[in-house]
């Protein structure tokens, strides 16, 4: 196996012959660095505001694993940019539609500054619903992404920052709606933003799924031959039980009529001289210690679980490699 001292651990050492390709591992150990080290310098400020943000090891990772470069990353609901960011840095074109306008700003930003960098990629983000895939892409990119690359929103309990350095603690950055720099001149106070009905998580869960459903089959028309679907789902607690998630997003994408390939996890804790040691926030570590004070022996949750699906077997178009661009 890799040195799990890696900060990316995603296949195992090849063999002898440098042209067949390690196998991959159904375990991906992506909590050797600390999410903060993980986003250290590559990601403008205001980027922690977004209640869920891909873990950028485990985005490395897994296009990694399903891209070549110049191949087309496609991640619908990119919120921040953390998959087009680790994309560029790959030397991948990533392509991201966002719903909303504050967060297309960020993950613009985000790209200009991986850019700048000096990631190899080119990336563009879109505004618009991706719940109404594939509309809103251009003809020329359809047909043409190797991977994309997504995730459901969460619970509640999965996300927040907590202040409580002065006074009774405090919860921040915990719900998903309209980013503050997309409110209208004139609207409600801050903080008092309206949810947006666009947007996921302001679903209900029946509705969330239909939701996801619609957003994996919408992904389909802009798959080339051979390309994958990547769902990254983590279960989470309500009212102190678990729900499937992970299990709730595999039906949804066998309901987009697609085929269910593999099944791979990613564990956030770290590997430290054969332990595993939490990668956690403060909120979370709340919960739980709030649950078993309840008689609810909870444990953290430190992982995610990755569905892989393609389409059915059919023929699709494919347009002609890097169109759309620049060279």
């Amino acid at each position: 196996m890799a040195d799990p001292t890696n900060h990316v651990v995603s296949g195992a050492p090849p063999g002898d012959d440098p042209t067949v390709p390690a196998p991959r591992l159904s375990v991906l150990l992506v909590g050797q660095r600390s999410l903060g080290r993980q986003r250290h310098g590559r990601y403008v400020a205001g980027s922690g505001a977004h209640p869920a943000r891909m873990a950028p090891d485990l985005a490395a990772t897994l296009i990694a694993d399903y891209t070549q470069p110049r191949d087309l990353v496609f991640h619908p609901r990119p919120r921040i940019g953390t998959t087009l960011v680790e994309a560029i840095h790959a030397g991948r074109n990533t392509l991201g539609m966002e719903v909303e306008p504050g967060w297309v700003a960020l993950a613009r930003a985000n790209i200009d500054l991986a850019r700048r960098q000096g990631g190899g990629g080119h990336g563009r983000v879109l505004r618009g619903d991706a719940t109404r895939l594939p509309r809103g892409v251009p003809t020329e990119l359809r047909g043409q992404v190797a991977l994309v690359l997504t995730s459901p929103p969460y619970g509640k309990t999965m996300h927040g920052r907590v202040e409580h350095r002065r006074g009774p603690l405090t919860r921040f950055h915990n719900t998903y709606g309209q980013h503050p720099r997309s409110r209208p001149p004139g609207g409600e106070a801050e903080g008092q933003a309206e949810p947006d009905p666009a947007n996921l998580a302001n679903r209900g869960r029946a509705a969330l799924l239909d939701g996801i459903t619609a957003v994996l089959a919408g992904c389909v028309p802009l798959l080339k031959p051979g390309g994958v679907i990547a769902v990254v789902a983590r279960p989470w607690r309500r009212d102190h039980f678990l729900v499937d998630l992970p299990g709730q997003t595999i039906l949804a994408g066998l309901a987009a009529g697609l085929e269910l390939i593999d099944c791979r996890r990613a564990v956030h804790a770290a590997v430290r001289d054969g332990q595993l040691v939490a990668r956690h926030s403060f909120w979370q570590l709340s919960v739980a210690r709030g649950s078993r004070r309840k008689g609810l022996p909870v444990s953290l949750i430190q992982h995610d679980d990755i569905a892989l699906f393609t389409p059915p077997t059919v023929t699709l178009l494919q347009a002609p490699t890097g169109a759309g661009w620049p060279a």
